[in-house]
């Protein structure tokens, strides 16, 4: 286990810390990251689903899952920890770990309630993570299992989010890994299903029955929040009009671009740009 990023974030309420923070993103085939809330009350947005953010709240992401903090619902600061960590395939305590999240209720549905002493526990993981000290280092990871045994291995309540759906676990499969690739580098082109079907050498049907078996959605709608990843980033950081931020990663036009944008992050690209701008 590689714990790649540590962050304490104290009563998140906005300003450019928002911009960082609440941004909508997704991580690589083996990272996984825990949002631990201190306080606070929200939205987590995780794809499509809205989760109540409160007090010793937890929620896990899995691998290529589309996630932020939703900042139009924050009614009060909000504190908290994110872990981001890389499981490693060939190591048998990670995969232990893994099947501990897989195997609970709690871990399918993502929020759990967490137990207030944890938080000294998560003080002490969030300075060790972030020593240059390999001895440290190692000491945070073995923490983290730990914590994950904690969490997930003694059946703690979970939490039922806003138009909850059953959520798959990730299992890398080569032939998505190679769709993805090929996504991320025609981010701006108009590529259909049929299209990477064929270059992969598999019927469309079989191809979309993998990748949505992968994860939990089709390749066209995960092809899609790719698009509205970069589109924000682009909302945020230039002035570029909108209009032509949707001509540039191939929507139909902008009420279209506005539509989609808005389905998958919550806000429409200009709420997002207002929001999310450091430049405003």
């Amino acid at each position: 286990m590689n714990i790649k990023d540590a962050v304490y974030v104290y009563r998140l309420i906005g300003g450019n810390r928002l911009s960082w923070h609440g941004r909508y993103h997704t991580h690589g085939p083996n990272d996984y990251e825990f949002h631990v809330f201190l306080e606070g009350q929200g939205a987590f947005l995780l794809n499509r689903t809205r989760y109540h953010i409160e007090g010793n709240r937890l929620f896990l992401t899995r691998p290529r899952e589309f996630h932020s903090i939703l900042p139009e619902a924050l009614e009060k600061p909000i504190s908290y920890y994110a872990f981001l960590f890389e499981i490693d395939p060939e190591s048998p305590l990670d995969q232990q770990a893994l099947e501990c999240i897989r195997s609970t209720e709690a871990g399918q549905q993502k929020g759990i309630t967490i137990e207030g002493r944890s938080r000294f526990l998560l003080e002490e993981l969030y300075f060790l993570s972030r020593s240059k000290e390999p001895a440290q280092k190692q000491a945070a990871e073995y923490l983290l299992l730990s914590l994950i045994y904690q969490w997930y291995g003694q059946g703690y309540g979970g939490v039922t989010p806003q138009e909850a759906k059953p959520n798959t676990p990730y299992v890398k499969n080569d032939h998505v890994e190679r769709a993805l690739q090929r996504m991320e580098k025609a981010i701006q082109d108009k590529v259909s299903t049929k299209e990477l079907a064929d270059e992969l050498g598999l019927s469309e049907e079989h191809f979309i029955r993998i990748f949505r078996k992968t994860l939990g959605m089709s390749p066209f709608q995960y092809f899609t929040r790719l698009k509205v990843e970069a589109a924000s980033a682009y909302l945020v950081e230039s002035f570029m009009p909108i209009k032509t931020i949707s001509d540039y990663f191939g929507f139909e036009n902008p009420f279209h671009f506005s539509r989609v944008f808005k389905k998958c992050t919550g806000l429409s690209p200009q709420e997002y740009r207002k929001t999310y701008s450091q430049r405003l």
